[in-house]
Order: C-alpha cells, then sequence, then structure tokens
C-alpha cells in the first residue's frame, strides 16, 4: 500500500499544488452528473409514455430483435431510406437484451438516447472551461434540452428513432474534436465515427460532414494564403478529408453490408421546393418546427399554464438563435482562425440542416420536423458555449443593477423549465396503438395474420411476439410485403401460416385493407369479430400467405447526399 502512495504523490508534485483539488472537482461533476441522468431518465421515461407507441418505433424494435437473434445485418429485411442501423438499432438491442420484447421497449430506449443527448450537450457546452464559467456553460446547454414540451415536443423527440437518437454519436464526435486538441489521432478518429454514423443516419451528411469540410476547409485555405504555422493549416486539412473520407467510406461499408446479403433501403425521394412553396408554406412551416423543438410553441398551448412555461422556452430559442449569429459572425471575421472551431462547425450544421430542409419538398406537417431534429442540441451547445460563460460572469458582476435582473430572471426561466418538466411526468401514460388488439388475440391464441401498416408492427410488438400480425400493401385484387420495414421471410406460406386479417373500421394513411380489397383478394371469411369500436378481425380455413405476391428481391441500396429527407 505504502510502495502505490509514493507514486501517487509524486504525480501530485508534478501536477503541482492544486492537483487534488482538481481531482475531487472531476469526481463531484461526474457524481453529479450521475445522479442528474438517472433523474432525467425516469422522468423522460415517463414523459415519453404520454405518447402512444406506434408502427414506426415498433419496426425498429423488431429489428433490433432480429438482430439480437441471429440476424445481425438484417438479411431478408426491406427498410426505409433510414436504417438507424449503427446509431439506435443496438440501443434497442441492449435493451430487449435486458427485458424482452414489448412496447415499453420503445419509451425506455427513447428516454435513454434523451438522457444521454442532455448529458452530452452539457459536456461539450462545458468544453476545458471550469469554475463558474464551466458551470455556466453547462446550465444553459442542459437547461435549454431538459423540458421537451407535451405534444408534438414529445412526440418528435422522445418516441421513435427518427434523426434524434442521432445527435448522440454526433455528440460524442464533438466531444472527441474539443477535447482532443490538434493532436494528430483526432482526424482519423473523428473520421472513424462519423462514418460509423452516416452508416446509421446520413442526415450526419449535413450536420456533420458539411460543416466539417467547410469550416475546416476555409481555416486551411486562410492558414495557407496568410503563411501561417504548416502544422496548423496541416491539421485542418487533415480534419476536413477525414469527412470527406468518412462520406465515401460510409458509401463502401454499405457496399459490403449489401455483397454480405443485408438489409435494403428504399430509394431516396428527394426534390427542390418550388419558389411558391418555400415563400408560401415552407418558411412557416420550418419555423413552427423549430418552435415545436425548444417547446416554445406558445399559440399551441392549451392552457395558462402551458402558455407560460411556451414563453419562457422562447428564451432558450434565443439563445440558441443569437449563438448561431455570433458564430457564424465569428468565422466570418478575418481573425477567424483564432476562434473556437467547434463553435464555428456547430453553427454550420445547424444553417446548413435547416436550409435544406427550407429548400426541400419535405416540410408537409409538424411530424416532417423530425429531418430537423439534430439543430436542439446544435443550439444548445451553441449557447452554452458562446452565451453560458459571459452570463455567469455578469450574474456574478460587481455592478448590482446586471446582479437584480439577470439572476431573478435566469432562475425564473430554469424554474419553469423545471416544472414543465415535472408537469409532463405526472400526465396520463398511454398504451401501444393495437395494445387492445393483441390483448384479445393473443386471448384467443390467433397468432398469425395481415393487416396495413398502421397497426402490424405496433400489435406484433404490444403482444410481446406471441401475435405476428404483418403488415401488407393492399390494392383492388393483390397483397405484398411492406411497403416498408418488413422481413420477406414473413410472408413465406412454407413458414407461417396465416388465417386471420385485421380490418380497421375508420382506416386512416397507413390503414390501407377496406373490406372490398379483403374479399377480392382472399375471398369471404369464415368468420368475423368485431374488436371493440376499432376493429374486425376475419378468420379463414386456409393460409391466406398463398394470396400475397413477394417482390423481386434486391440487394441493399446505397443511397446519394442528403439522403436524409424522406
Amino acid at each position: 500500500m505504502c510502495a502505490q502512495a509514493v507514486p501517487d504523490t509524486r504525480r501530485d508534485r508534478a501536477a503541482g499544488p492544486d492537483a487534488p483539488d482538481r481531482r475531487r472537482r472531476g469526481l463531484l461533476w461526474a457524481l453529479g452528473y450521475g445522479v442528474a441522468a438517472v433523474a432525467l431518465f425516469f422522468c423522460y421515461l415517463r414523459l415519453s409514455g404520454t405518447e402512444k407507441v406506434t408502427s414506426d418505433g415498433a419496426s425498429n424494435a423488431l429489428q433490433a430483435w432480429d438482430m439480437l437473434h441471429g440476424n445481425p445485418l438484417l438479411h431478408g429485411w426491406t427498410l426505409t431510406d433510414v436504417s438507424f442501423w449503427t446509431t439506435e438499432l443496438p440501443e434497442y438491442a441492449l435493451v430487449e437484451l435486458v427485458r424482452g420484447l414489448g412496447a415499453v421497449d420503445v419509451h425506455i430506449a427513447a428516454a435513454v438516447t434523451y438522457t444521454l443527448l442532455v448529458v452530452l450537450a452539457g459536456v461539450v457546452a462545458k468544453g476545458r472551461a471550469s469554475g463558474r464559467e464551466g458551470l455556466g456553460r453547462v446550465l444553459v446547454a442542459s437547461v435549454i434540452m431538459v423540458a421537451p414540451q407535451l405534444g408534438q415536443g414529445t412526440l418528435i423527440l422522445l418516441l421513435a428513432p427518427d434523426h434524434t437518437g442521432t445527435g448522440v454519436p454526433l455528440l460524442a464526435v464533438w466531444l472527441v474534436l474539443d477535447r482532443g486538441g490538434r493532436r494528430w489521432w483526432v482526424p482519423p478518429v473523428v473520421g472513424l465515427m462519423l462514418t460509423w454514423t452516416l452508416m446509421g443516419d446520413r442526415v450526419a451528411e449535413v450536420l456533420a460532414v458539411a460543416p466539417l469540410v467547410l469550416v475546416f476547409g476555409c481555416r486551411a485555405v486562410r492558414g495557407l494564403v496568410r503563411r501561417g504555422p504548416r502544422r496548423e493549416a496541416g491539421f485542418d486539412a487533415a480534419m476536413a478529408a477525414a469527412a470527406a473520407a468518412a462520406y465515401a467510406l460510409s458509401v463502401l461499408a454499405g457496399k459490403l453490408v449489401a455483397a454480405l446479403g443485408g438489409y435494403r433501403v428504399l430509394p431516396v425521394k428527394l426534390q427542390a421546393a418550388p419558389s411558391l412553396q418555400i415563400v408560401g408554406g415552407n418558411i412557416g412551416k420550418t419555423a413552427d418546427g423549430v418552435l415545436a423543438l425548444f417547446g416554445a410553441e406558445f399559440y399551441r398551448a392549451t392552457s395558462g399554464f402551458v402558455t407560460a412555461v411556451s414563453f419562457a422556452h422562447l428564451a432558450g430559442l434565443g439563445l440558441a438563435v443569437a449563438a448561431v449569429l455570433i458564430g457564424i459572425w465569428r468565422f466570418g471575421r478575418s481573425s477567424g482562425r483564432s476562434e473556437d472551431p467547434l463553435v464555428s462547425v456547430l453553427a454550420a450544421g445547424f444553417v446548413v440542416n435547416v436550409a435544406v430542409y427550407v429548400l426541400s419538398t419535405m416540410p408537409v406537417t409538424i411530424w416532417s420536423t423530425r429531418e430537423i431534429a439534430g439543430v436542439l442540441p446544435a443550439g444548445a451547445v451553441l449557447a452554452g458555449r458562446v452565451l453560458g460563460g459571459p452570463l455567469a460572469r455578469r450574474a456574478a458582476s460587481g455592478r448590482p443593477r446586471i446582479r437584480f435582473w439577470l439572476r431573478p430572471l435566469a432562475a425564473v426561466v430554469a424554474a419553469a423549465y423545471l416544472a414543465a418538466l415535472g408537469y409532463g411526468t405526472v400526465q396520463r401514460q398511454l398504451p401501444a396503438e393495437g395494445q387492445n388488439l393483441a390483448d384479445w388475440l393473443t386471448a384467443r391464441h390467433l397468432a398469425d395474420g395481415l393487416t396495413g401498416y398502421g397497426y402490424g408492427p405496433t400489435t406484433t410488438l404490444a403482444s410481446g411476439g406471441r401475435v405476428q400480425l404483418r403488415q401488407a400493401a393492399f390494392s383492388a385484387d393483390a397483397a405484398a410485403p411492406g411497403p416498408e420495414e418488413y422481413d420477406r421471410s414473413w410472408y413465406d406460406p412454407r413458414r407461417h401460416d396465416a388465417t386471420f386479417l385485421v380490418l380497421a373500421r375508420q382506416p386512416g394513411p397507413f390503414v390501407s385493407l377496406t373490406p372490398a380489397q379483403a374479399r377480392g383478394i382472399f375471398g369471404a371469411p369464415a368468420r368475423v369479430y368485431p374488436v371493440g369500436r376499432e376493429f374486425d378481425v376475419w378468420t379463414y380455413t386456409r393460409n391466406l400467405l398463398t394470396h400475397v405476391r413477394l417482390r423481386s428481391g434486391g440487394r441493399s441500396r446505397v443511397v446519394s447526399p442528403v439522403h436524409f429527407l424522406h
């Protein structure tokens, strides 16, 4: 024991008299983060439960379950144009490894994801700052993200993956970039991390790849033009090259998955919007979406409390927008090389993501806002790094007037955010879509059937896999797998015996099977059973899968840039 104590003492002397204090402060930071993360996880689990699990999240859970049970490449699967294969599906698999298959898996994974987003946003915002400035940075970034608003905010940020969780690996990339400094190993490590992220979600192209190439490419050119230190210009050029190489490597990795018989993704349908649509609708819908992400949709509030909380969220949005503008201004100055490069990268990612969204045909409904979910953590980190320190210094300023209004204002805003979080956690928890249907089918031992996408995956998940209700695309006289998020093996009549159909009494956009279609394709049923006021179950005495036309098999497709707009 004495032999171990001597080296520690020597290291403390070499590091200076403050080394033990720094170590204690580091442990306190870590302990504080750990306690906060556990508390936030349970809050977000409750908040996620205020929304119903739908077939989008259920499909991801079923894919992860298949990966966990011997199909890591998802052979036979046709996904959407986003796979989430390296981003959130591994997280789903870990959740299912612990607790099995069920609808709550989606809520648990969403809570884990958002907890990581909040904690990592605070860590990245802190950077190398310490003391009052470090605390100010952490508080600004964390408070902006801590309380997603009930309704649209929760639906977008705390349910199915849909690009929100991609912020977790990207924040890890920013952490390496920030803490690694200008060491030789930072560009290759960042490049490999980006490659991994891009394979799961190509939204990283606009949030990370394009900004890194733009910012570090410009910094490298500036260094060469001004004949600055070659080592600095070389590092900047290496960072830009690593980001570009990550895109190329992700394409090659996608081809490798295809060659090995892995999952297939659907083609991207991306179009530039006409100018009238941009001016007449896209700009307003984008603004509405950004307000929803930051919890500031005050005009949609249903009560006085929610209205007050929404106005408090406007403060967070204002700080984020101000930080983006400051980041752009700093980079544009002639002395931009001396500025924090991560601020420039985050500001560029924020602007590029929003600009591509506005100029495309994607802004349709508030749900389309998931395409720009990454601007929330980017804006929160920017606000912390750019404005957290100055706000903390002014709050501790010797000038009484500043302290008089700044401290109470900050306390009121933070209290409003925490009150919003607490309010969300006590709201009613909702069952998964089709939970009553899953219970009814399970009780009657009806195990294999067909329906539309709206209730197929979520009913299967809600039953814990005891019911295999598979989605199909129906026309007047034919049925085919899909239209997406399906495994071809589900429709093989040699492996499965589907003996019932589920028809929703009020078909929605994802519930396509009507009574006329059912009779035209499968004929008259043997029995019809009503299930509550929502469904009718048609049972047959033959295998319905013999009527499903399997599409020709396809290899995994590698998608083009700006893949994320789907």
